[in-house]
């Protein structure tokens, strides 16, 4: 009888060997911390996976090679200290911000990947920014745990939404000071002021 809680039932050849090339990456990126947790390899000596293979074949379904080198890159290029879980590598593959790189995002005048308007889509806007410090992280990291899973499933992102450039105020140049100062005695008898505007 086939164990219900099995993530892959029968993985294909393409995604062993997909499962063992992470193995062996991992293990060599993070001597002693990816075994540890995950075990030495993804698969038991009868050849059905570990319960760290079922799940990381799970986080690597879907994914291209070409994916899965990046996500293995990013491991490298990002300097990570510690073996990225399988969530956080299959946001790696797929090039999506981090969380604290979200969390900069939202600030306004900044850029909004896509990602990042996903997330603020899964957030009610309203008591997002009436919140307090605290319970703005928490809203946010739901949201960004929500559009994880919803981008998992194969979710299709928005658009991302360039900032609007900021542009300093500039004062009015007065071309006819006569004309002015007239205007501003009109309005100043107009409002009340009573007194007659000195140049």
């Amino acid at each position: 009888m086939a164990n219900s809680l099995s993530l892959v039932e029968q993985p294909s050849q393409r995604q062993m060997d997909a499962l063992w090339t992470l193995w062996e990456r991992m293990a060599a990126m993070f001597p002693g911390k990816f075994t540890r947790d995950n075990g030495t390899a993804p698969a038991k000596a009868d050849g059905t996976l570990s319960t760290a293979g079922q799940t990381w074949a799970t986080a690597l379904r879907g994914l291209t090679a070409r994916q899965l080198g990046e996500g293995l890159s990013a491991c490298l290029l990002k300097g990570l200290e510690w073996p990225p879980g399988p969530a956080k590598f299959r946001a790696l593959c797929l090039n999506l911000p981090t969380f604290g790189e979200v969390e900069q995002e939202m600030r306004p005048g900044r850029d909004r990947s896509a990602f990042s308007m996903q997330v603020r889509a899964m957030m009610d806007l309203h008591t997002f920014n009436t919140a307090d410090g605290f319970q703005q992280e928490r809203m946010l990291r739901a949201a960004y745990e929500q559009a994880m899973r919803y981008v998992a499933e194969g979710g299709k992102l928005p658009e991302p939404m360039l900032a609007l450039p900021h542009e300093r105020p500039t004062l009015p140049v007065v071309s006819d000071r006569e004309k002015a100062k007239a205007a501003m005695a009109r309005a100043a008898a107009d409002l009340g002021f009573g007194e007659e505007v000195k140049g």
